[in-house]
């Protein structure tokens, strides 16, 4: 099986595990790609509809359009910047927190269950393979 192989199926398998906690766990209430938005803003430091643009390599309008959805729902804040007036602040706000919290609890619960089936060794080396394809995926998106 080559790496390709191998990412297309963990791809495709977190997908699927992120729409089922969405979906089937109390979470109907957001969809996978606004989690994503969530994660996003709470992970951001000075986040704002440019930089998830810039992130996510869509339009403006696009984020735009998914923030006020969110923000409609009661799930991001938008504060205006002190410095330039023109620039909003987007932060999550304590229900979409709470959501997030939920959806961790969830996700990190299918995780453990995982884990115990590998050593330590196995749990390591794993870890650090993530790390190291993580930060290779960084550098290839940046270019």
């Amino acid at each position: 099986m080559s790496i390709r192989q191998s990412f297309d199926r963990m791809y495709l398998s977190m997908s699927i595990m992120e729409e089922c906690v969405s979906e089937r766990n109390s979470l109907p209430e957001v969809s996978h790609k606004e989690m994503l938005y969530l994660y996003i803003i709470a992970l951001t430091e000075d986040c704002t509809a440019s930089r998830i643009a810039e992130m996510l390599g869509v339009s403006l309008p696009a984020v735009t359009k998914r923030l006020n959805a969110l923000e409609e729902r009661g799930l991001i804040s938008r504060t205006r910047s002190e410095e330039d007036g023109r620039v909003k602040t987007v932060t999550v706000s304590e229900r979409g927190g709470d959501l997030m919290k939920r959806a961790d609890e969830i996700f990190y619960r299918i995780l453990g269950d995982m884990e115990v089936s590998f050593s330590q060794e196995e749990v390591e080396v794993f870890c650090r393979m993530m790390d190291h394809i993580s930060d290779r995926l960084g550098q290839a998106i940046k270019r």
